[in-house]
């Protein structure tokens, strides 16, 4: 073990010296605080021992020193002094000193201190081992919750459904939740949509959320199954069912689930929602432009043993939309601590409602990210937006034309986002392709168009069977990079950062003349 001293007392500090060495010590000498610490910055010994005074930079500055800059492992401090009062040797404490010895030293006391601090480290080194493992371990629950989510509470939006266009979208937060959703297609005009959160964080959460949501699967195809059944089962009806089989269950676990339940039927022109202690749905009507928000009075699944759930039907017309979501997206909090709230959703809902389903939904998404400054989400982001009337086509390409300006990146980032949500890309990977995107186009303008006016920039975007495809066709001198290589992180774009970014944000890059003489960089981001 390696000791650093700092003593400016040249016999002090070469009889101190040649004890440690006697001891089986390794050591570095310093004359003054300032020397130990550059020493010190280089080395990080486990142990110091500094005279309390000293020119330039005593004992306690050092100390305090050594404090502020070593926050990955501990070092143990002693002070050598001739202070002998009690509250003196309180000042030290409070410097971070571990230890005193007193001047002139007594080998056999000197040997025992440290013997003490060896043991202090050893104990300091294994609870930093401990936590290590512990980490491991959250990281690999975490890990599994996620996959929880993804295969278990997350379900896909329902296509070629002729009454409505649905949209769904879950951004993960740092943390496991509970949140899940799910669609049940019972005909052409008919369609069940849930949304829930079950209490807490982590894998007990998501264990949760994946147990409710199985319930209530099980609960409607019990329902339907019966023989002597006429009609389909009521909303409020198949809550009921699964409140009946949880609710014991989630009282002994102290925990309850929030859900919201709701039918949309073409046929009948409404929507039946049962509203179990969830968020508020916005609907946005299109006959007379106004989003409302609705709520009605159920406890949540497992809060009381014996509620009874009703339900609330609503009137609704081709063009309007719902919005079921979860409190994650109201309660992201901004930069100051505000909360997002939903008067802005609503804002956001009036704005953008008569945008396409998916599009409406990647509004809300970047409006939440824009408030919270891409900071991290305290709870999941999670939404589904359904819109009444016959969807749009499927597509297969679209493409768009866009002025070759710094200005245009905001637009194409968009138009690019928005597209890769469609083609099924998970916000992760949407957040790649923007940025490999934008590196793309930065490079367009600043070089192949510095020289030029009035030049455009046509942006493509492809869908492909397992992700999307862009492509930037712009006119100007032919470029092919070689190998790229991980830049120095101090780099410019020039010096090969912007490339190295592009590079690692999707998984296929092209450079290539077309036929016409227009070069094109081709972009192909796979769906994990």
């Amino acid at each position: 073990m390696k000791i650093l001293i700092a003593d400016d007392e040249h016999i002090s500090r070469m009889v101190l010296e040649r004890t440690l060495r006697g001891l089986g010590y390794e050591v570095d000498v310093s004359a003054d605080g300032k020397e130990a610490l550059a020493k010190f910055e280089l080395h990080r010994h486990p142990i110091v021992i500094a005279d309390w005074v000293m020119p330039e930079m005593d004992g306690i500055e050092l100390c305090r020193e050594i404090r502020n800059h070593a926050k990955d492992s501990y070092t143990y401090l002693i002070l050598l002094t001739t202070k002998y009062e009690k509250q003196e040797r309180s000042f030290g404490l409070s410097a971070g000193a571990d230890d005193f010895i007193v001047k002139p030293f007594d080998r056999g006391e000197l040997k025992a201190r440290l013997g003490v601090a060896e043991r202090i480290l050893n104990m300091e080194a294994q609870l930093r081992e401990a936590n290590i493992q512990i980490q491991q371990i959250r990281r690999q629950e975490i890990e599994i919750g996620a996959s929880i989510q993804r295969s278990l509470l997350m379900a896909h939006a329902p296509e070629g459904i002729n009454a409505f266009e649905f949209a769904a979208m879950n951004l993960p937060s740092l943390q496991i939740d509970g949140d899940f959703f799910d669609f049940f297609v019972h005909g052409p005009d008919v369609v069940d949509v849930f949304l829930g959160d079950a209490m807490g964080k982590g894998v007990p959460a998501a264990l949760l959320g994946a147990g409710t949501k199985s319930s209530i699967l099980r609960s409607i195809s019990k329902l339907l199954a019966d023989p002597n059944r006429v009609r389909l089962p009521a909303p409020k009806e198949i809550i009921q069912t699964a409140h009946t089989s949880l609710a014991r269950e989630l009282m002994n676990l102290n925990a309850f689930v929030t859900l919201e339940y709701a039918r949309l039927d073409r046929a009948e022109r409404k929507a039946t929602f049962v509203d179990c202690g969830h968020t508020q749905v916005l609907h946005w009507s299109a006959a007379d432009k106004v989003t409302r928000k609705l709520s009605g009075t159920n406890f949540p699944i497992g809060f009381i043993p014996d509620e009874v759930y009703t339900e609330f039907t609503v009137p609704f017309g081709t063009g309007d939309v719902f919005c079921i979501y979860s409190d994650g997206v109201t309660e992201a909090r901004s930069p100051s601590g505000e909360l997002f709230g939903t008067d802005r959703l609503t804002s956001l809902v009036d704005e953008f409602c008569e945008e396409r389903a998916s599009q409406l939904l990647y509004r809300l998404r970047e409006g939440v990210r824009d408030f919270t400054e891409s900071g991290p989400l305290d709870d999941d982001f999670t939404v589904v937006v359904v819109k009444v009337g016959q969807p749009s086509e499927p597509w297969n390409m679209h493409s768009e034309t866009f002025p070759s300006h710094l200005d245009s990146l905001a637009a194409i980032r968009h138009f690019v986002g928005y597209l890769s949500h469609e083609a099924g890309l998970a916000s992760p990977e949407i957040d790649m392709v923007q940025l490999a995107t934008h590196e793309a186009v930065t490079n367009v303008v600043q070089h192949a168009h510095r020289r030029t006016e009035d030049e455009t920039i046509e942006i493509q975007v492809e869908r492909l069977s397992d992700g999307v495809s862009i492509k930037i066709f712009y006119s100007g001198p032919d470029f092919r990079p070689g190998p790229v290589s991980q830049p120095e992180m101090t780099a410019m774009r020039e010096g090969g950062l912007g490339l190295f970014i592009i590079e690692k944000s999707v998984d296929t890059v092209r450079y290539f003349a077309t036929e016409t003489g227009r070069k094109c960089i081709q972009m192909i981001k796979r769906i994990r």
